[in-house]
């Protein structure tokens, strides 16, 4: 598999250095290394990249946000935002740009790995841990969502409902909400754990409290939920 490749911009060099043996570490390809995100436009009219691993910029105009909205329009190519500063100072400036990687700094190795994974992935789609054995069944699932790569435990999950082109899903302590088809999901649940039951839901066999068809109950969230017609065969044998 060819190495991702990946353009720093940073403010301080010390820190890109760094990042840049970071990340070769891992595995990918540093492009380049530069200082202001126009620097970003100028390498990328002539070189080819799959990721921009870049600061905000906060201090400059344009800033990092209006420069990486011009990358993605252009290029489509992912920006991933590091910053010494909280996300919240740039709630205005994501609402704006829309959905986004971002990192604090300092990240982890783990972290600065999972979220370049995740950015350069076409959508925000779950995936299986070690899903290249498919013969190995994972306990847990990632998803993207609130602008980080989550990992959930399948034995956690109770339900899955479709809301347009989202899905939510209902674990034990929190809720996600994934742009992903019912069809997508069921792809990388576990077979033996999960059955849709309708067209706008999914539930986890064990979660199951009660039936009394065309509805069943959650436990503890004590959710009902329909049995489709489509579905009732299939739920039944299972």
């Amino acid at each position: 598999m060819q190495a991702l490749k990946i353009i720093i911009a940073e403010e301080v060099s010390n820190l890109e250095i760094d990042l840049q043996n970071r990340l070769t570490r891992m595995g990918f390809e540093v492009l380049a290394l530069v200082s202001s995100p126009k620097d970003v436009l100028e390498l990328l009219a002539n070189k080819k990249a799959d990721l921009v691993l870049m600061d905000t910029y906060s201090d400059l105009a344009p800033n990092g946000f209006n420069v990486a909205k011009e990358i993605q329009e252009k290029y489509d190519i992912p920006v991933v935002f590091l910053s010494g500063e909280d996300r919240k100072d740039f709630s205005k400036e994501i609402e704006t740009f829309g959905p986004c990687v971002f990192m604090n700094k300092p990240v982890s190795d783990n972290e600065l790995r999972a979220n370049i994974i995740m950015a350069t992935q076409k959508d925000s789609l779950p995936t299986k841990a070690n899903s290249e054995a498919a013969s190995v069944q994972s306990p847990y699932i990632f998803v993207r969502a609130d602008y980080r790569l989550n990992k959930i435990r399948l034995t956690d999950i109770y339900y899955l409902e479709a809301k347009k082109d989202y899905v939510i899903i209902h674990t034990t302590d929190n809720v996600y909400t994934v742009h992903a088809t019912m069809k997508d999901m069921m792809k990388v649940l576990s077979n033996s754990l999960f059955i849709r039951t309708h067209r706008s839901y999914i539930v986890n066999i064990d979660k199951v409290f009660s039936i009394k068809y065309p509805d069943l109950i959650i436990e503890n969230k004590m959710k009902t939920i329909p049995i489709g017609g489509l579905y009732r065969k299939s739920f039944f044998e299972k």
